[in-house]
């Protein structure tokens, strides 16, 4: 007689043992891709000699002396001049988000780490949230030009970042006295696709890399590597004007950063918080993040945003 196979699907014929195939699952859940946390790093924090706790934080900065280039009169006396400041002033809000986890599905889920996975996902939530906040500090700046000068609404696809717009950026930084952040380099914060084109008109042997400096620099998250007098950092995370360029195409913002070039006021550190259980049987479990915490622009001579397309970009 013919064989009769016991199986695990149909093509066994009678002897199908579809009970007993169950489907597979990893128990290990896997996180959405994500970018480091890099504007940020850039801000310059409100030190501890607050007069008093409060709201909002001021920064105070002297005004230089006009310089005396006139000679002095033997017999007459000169004139007093007065002192002069100025102030920037960061206003910290409150920012957080919870989840609301029940006792069931932690007992129900099949996942292994279940708790610091959702855990996990806060934080990064927090990350992200607080490193936008900073990015928006800068997208607020008033030294924000677009490569050709003109509108935004007006770029096209070719309006790409060259060389020279980079050049134009350091020696406007230079003549400003901005302070750079390591030797004689300022740090850029670029998108990957604004990236390409320089990369590809200043030919990749252009670049310094990392690993060429490595021990005699700091090296930031996402550091691509240093030209034209600066730290170039990569980031997914700076503006993107979706079709707010000419006939739908994408625009980029470029920053070009000296030191303090962003305040940071923190009122409350951010910080996952788990929050108290209060229903009668102790079912819903929350957990979430906190912050009192502001961000704005510093010194305004040491930022310079360059909006730009991209030839790779969504055109």
């Amino acid at each position: 007689m013919v064989d009769v196979f016991t199986g695990a699907t149909s093509a066994a014929g009678s002897g199908q043992m579809s009970n007993q195939v169950l489907t597979a699952y990893s128990k290990s859940a896997m996180f959405a891709l994500r970018d480091d946390m890099l504007f940020e790093q850039f801000a310059k924090e409100k030190p501890g000699d607050l007069t008093n706790p409060g709201t909002p934080v001021t920064f105070t900065f002297w005004s230089d002396l006009a310089v005396s280039t006139t000679p002095l009169s033997e017999v007459v006396d000169v004139d007093a001049v007065g002192l002069s400041d100025s102030q920037v002033t960061v206003t910290p809000a409150e920012y957080g988000k919870a989840v609301l986890k029940t006792i069931r599905i932690q007992v129900d889920n099949f996942l292994i780490g279940w708790d610091a996975d959702v855990a996990n996902i806060v934080n990064q939530n927090m990350v992200e949230t607080i490193d936008t906040l900073a990015r928006e500090a800068l997208d607020g700046a008033t030294n924000i030009t677009t490569i050709d000068a003109g509108a935004e609404s007006s770029l096209t696809a070719a309006d790409v970042i060259t060389a020279a717009s980079i050049r134009r950026r350091s020696k406007t930084l230079k003549k400003a006295n901005s302070v750079p952040w390591f030797g004689d380099k300022y740090a850029c914060v670029i998108a990957p696709d604004v990236a390409y084109d320089l990369q590809s008109e200043t030919g990749e042997a252009g670049w310094l890399l990392p690993a060429a400096y490595v021990d005699t620099a700091r090296i930031y998250n996402g550091e691509l590597g240093t030209w034209s007098g600066f730290k170039f950092v990569e980031s997914n995370r700076g503006r993107i004007g979706t079709d707010a360029g000419a006939s739908t195409v994408d625009t980029y913002n470029t920053y070009f950063l000296g030191k303090e070039c962003l305040a940071k006021a923190t009122s409350i550190p951010p910080h996952l918080v788990l929050g108290p259980v209060t229903d009668k049987l102790r079912r819903f479990q929350p957990l979430g993040w906190h912050a009192y915490i502001g961000f704005d622009s510093l010194r305004e001579a040491s930022i310079q945003v360059l909006i730009t397309a991209s030839s790779i970009g969504s055109n």
